[in-house]
């Protein structure tokens, strides 16, 4: 490909004109050329959305594509002017250039003045409309391959025949190769078009979107529908095939989206229109989640990008404005006002789950409480709020439907200020525990499952899960003991030896319905300490994930009698003990864990708590109102006065007396941790009730 040098500052480089419609944009008039080496050469067409919306002959096509090396830069005519965009941007214009007719293309760098921020604004904001107004949208993925391009050539085949009232009998993979099939599958997904934060907003409002890979094209649908069907069906007979099966997801994932926007659309449901904030920021929050670290230009856009997705959002003014398009905005600012607009929204702090590994020592333009959209954790990473199944909504159910969640905003010092209590401190931690390892715990577990396959009509047997659950416990309690020298959690023997007091040596089966309604094991407190009811309660939950998880769905129960095979015998209890979390750990499957990553630790008065890694000895465990797991903070010193003066002035504004004549605390955040019986919204509803423990302000920085 020929290019020419970017200029010299003799030529003259392209002025924009200003535009002035409310729903104005420019369109690139594409002027032809059969040679796909000559260099671009175009006009810049100002119209506006409503006119090319009613416009019944001349439509135009919209491009997404990757900016590309913005170091890697050429130089087109403009109206007989220069403008220099990106080597990436003229390659996908290249090869959408008609031989013999001039093609009208939206593309954002060349028909949005970058240099103009209000223009920059105003065009973002209406980027959603100006993909939904466009006859067509074009997604240019890059050059092709030998394999790309006969599968381009295969699917518009089948499309032809379609056309035409033909059925297509034959499947793609008998047409091509498979090799040839997945190679081809294999490179597509792979370009960054699919790692880049804008194109989910550009695909879903596309009406019509074509995939074109070098100078072949083809319909989006036809595409998506071949790949997923070839890395499924090659992918399952090869190892390496997980990352591709990851990148399907992704691609699944966008497609339904596209399918249930569209849908919607269609039966005009008012799915992308709200007023109610909670479903607004639950939508976003989904979208942040979903194309965390993906890539941008800017990074600003991880929030720009997703807007035009949350459909009409009519909401309070100072709501809105905290999600509003506005590049004059520095990238802190976007990334606090997202934390803002959430935590307002949902009226709780379900956003502190979302702080990433290793916040702590990022830059210093981000609060620590505010989550980086522009990292993501490392594998394996679990947070705690996951780890719990605390999803969505279900946190603030651990609390009364009042208070509202007491919060006090600076936005000049990003600051957030709550209401809350400040618990104990960290006393010692152990090493960080990056893996759980109970090699003993997953052989027992793997042959128990191996019985149950083999014999569907297989029950364990007391001994066995008393077995079982000994091993588990044991393994754990080993690696405990190593690291917590001093923890107040008993011997788990002590446990075992009090069930199987209870339980006797039967030999048979039982039903754990019956059991739990007969044995006085879980009702009676008299010969188990505090401590070791904490256990106790822990192994309860562990016999509960052993039940679930051992082929549900071929309806094998871990334990019990022909009567619980046709009904539930899970027990359902929340567990407070962290070593029964471990001990699930060394049963379950060696993906993502809430102890990785994190350590072992001890507060004040012996407590156990599992703890970022980054925790240090005196830090202090806290909880705020309308968050129901624990916060590990750091005390800081803050030299300026008027953060103090301003958050007493909200409280009194606010009418929160009481809070005015509290010391203001101020910290940094660590991370979420779990403490050993205050999880579940218990040290809320503990120090609630107590009178003598009055909450604080604390203020996060």
């Amino acid at each position: 490909m020929t290019s020419e040098a970017v200029p010299s500052f003799a030529e003259a480089s392209y002025q924009y004109q200003k535009l002035t419609e409310p729903d104005a944009l420019r369109l690139v008039l594409l002027l032809p050329s059969p040679d796909l080496q000559s260099p671009l050469n175009c006009e810049l067409l100002s119209t506006t959305l409503s006119n090319c919306e009613n416009d019944l002959l001349d439509h135009y096509t919209a491009l997404s594509y990757v900016w590309g090396d913005a170091s890697c830069r050429v130089v087109i005519k403009v109206g007989g002017q220069t403008l220099s965009i990106t080597e990436s941007l003229d390659t996908a214009l290249r090869n959408l250039r008609d031989a013999s007719r001039t093609r009208r293309v939206w593309a954002d760098a060349i028909c949005i003045n970058q240099e103009d921020f209000e223009e920059r604004n105003q065009q973002v904001r209406q980027m959603a409309s100006v993909y939904a107004v466009a006859q067509h949208t074009i997604i240019w993925v890059g050059e092709g391959t030998a394999e790309t391009d006969e599968l381009f050539k295969t699917l518009k085949h089948f499309g032809s025949q379609r056309l035409l009232g033909k059925s297509v009998r034959t499947s793609i993979d008998a047409e091509i190769n498979r090799e040839v099939l997945l190679s081809a599958s294999q490179t597509i997904l792979a370009r960054q078009w699919f790692r880049r934060v804008w194109v989910l907003q550009e695909l879903v409002r596309s009406r019509d979107p074509w995939v074109q890979c070098g100078t072949c094209l083809v319909k989006w649908e036809d595409l998506k529908n071949a790949i997923t069907k070839t890395v499924q069906a090659i992918g399952e007979e090869r190892v390496q095939a997980l990352d591709d099966m990851a990148r399907v997801q992704v691609l699944d994932d966008m497609a339904r989206l596209h399918s249930e926007y569209h849908l919607s659309t269609l039966r005009n449901l008012s799915d992308y229109d709200s007023e109610i904030p909670r479903l607004v920021a639950g939508k976003l929050l989904r979208l942040l989640i979903s194309r965390r670290a993906l890539g941008v230009q800017d990074p600003r856009d991880r929030l720009f990008a997703h807007l035009g997705l949350l459909g009409s959002v009519n909401l309070d003014e100072s709501l809105l404005r905290l999600i509003k398009v506005d590049y004059s905005k520095d990238e802190g600012l976007v990334f606090f006002e997202i934390a803002h607009f959430l935590t307002e929204a949902f009226q709780d702090y379900r956003v502190l789950s979302l702080i990433e590994y290793g916040h702590a020592s990022k830059s210093k333009h981000l609060s620590s409480w505010v989550p980086d959209w522009s990292v993501t954790n490392p594998p394996g990473f679990e947070t705690i709020y996951s780890a719990l199944d605390l999803e969505d909504s279900i946190s603030a159910t651990y609390f009364p439907p009042n208070p509202r969640c007491l919060n006090f905003w600076i936005p000049e010092s990003r600051v957030l200020a709550s209401a809350g209590w400040n618990l104990a401190r960290i006393q010692a931690s152990s090493t960080e525990i990056y893996q759980v390892d109970h090699p003993n715990s997953k052989t027992s577990f793997e042959s128990l499952k191996k019985k149950a396959l083999d014999n569907p009509k297989y029950h364990t047997k007391v001994k066995d899960l008393l077995s079982l659950l000994a091993t588990g416990f044991g393994e754990s309690y080993e690696k405990w003991s190593k690291n917590l020298e001093g923890s107040d959690t008993p011997d788990p023997s002590k446990v075992l030896a009090a069930i199987e007091s209870q339980l006797g040596s039967f030999e048979e089966p039982y039903d754990p319905q019956s059991f739990l309604k007969t044995s006085r094991l879980f009702e009676s407190r008299a010969a188990i300490s505090q401590a070791e009811e904490t256990l106790r309660d822990g192994m309860q939950t562990t016999c509960d994930y052993l039940t679930d998880k051992l082929l549900p769905q071929k309806q094998v129960p871990l334990f019990g009698g022909l009567e619980s095979a046709s009904k539930s015998a899970t027990f359902r209890f929340e567990s407070q003990s962290l070593l029964a979390h471990l001990t699930i750990q060394g049963f379950g499957d060696e993906g993502t864990s809430m102890f990785r990553y994190r350590k072992l630790a001890l507060l004040e008065d012996g407590t156990p708590a599992l703890v970022p890694e980054s925790t240090e000895p005196g830090d202090i465990v806290a909880i705020l109102m309308r968050h129901a797991i624990p916060l590990i903070l750091r005390p800081i010193e803050v030299e300026d006065s008027s953060v103090d003066v301003e958050i007493r002035s909200q409280m009194g504004k606010k009418g929160y007396n009481y809070l005015n004549r509290k010391k203001i605390e101020h910290f940094t955040v660590i991370g979420e941790s779990f403490v050993e019986g205050l999880m579940y919204g218990d040290a809320y509803k503990r120090y609630k009730a107590d009178l003598s423990r009055p909450p604080r302000v604390l203020a996060l920085h």
